[in-house]
């Protein structure tokens, strides 16, 4: 094999491999978990109406991965209203969850999203997403 070829190849190798910066989603030692509980209202756009506040059960939650504009995965809330995606790289993400309108200016009313947004800084970081609250009518 001609020298050449081989500090051809070499180069290019190093250009090409650390050109490649692994983005946000799967394929990581990450996890975000976090979770999900429901104020029932019996008026959902009077504020003192407030019935109860309890785990969601069953919700789902989606998440975004860095700045992809549709939801990538989604997960459902077990009956503790917690939920969890494992296994992702280091980036941002954003999650949200489908919450009734508590506005006064739409009947019916609609669904609205509810999001926040989180960080994985470290492969293996455990990230607390916190609390997401969402309305329901009863």
């Amino acid at each position: 094999m001609n020298i050449h070829k081989v500090y051809l190849l070499v180069f290019s190798l190093l250009i090409i491999l650390p050109s490649c910066q692994k983005t946000p989603g799967e394929g990581g030692r990450a996890s975000i978990t976090g979770h999900v509980q429901v104020i029932r209202m019996h008026q959902l756009n009077n504020p003192t109406s407030n019935y109860d506040t309890i785990p969601a059960t069953d919700e789902e939650v989606f998440i975004v991965y860095g700045e992809n504009i549709s939801p990538d995965d989604r997960v459902f809330t077990n009956p503790d209203g917690d939920f969890a995606f494992n296994w992702l790289r280091s980036g941002d993400y954003t999650l949200y969850v489908y919450s009734e309108d508590t506005s006064d200016v739409a009947n019916p009313l609609p669904e609205v999203a509810i999001t926040t947004t989180v960080t994985i800084e470290d492969r293996k970081e455990e990230v607390d997403a916190g609390t997401i609250t969402i309305y329901k009518e009863l």
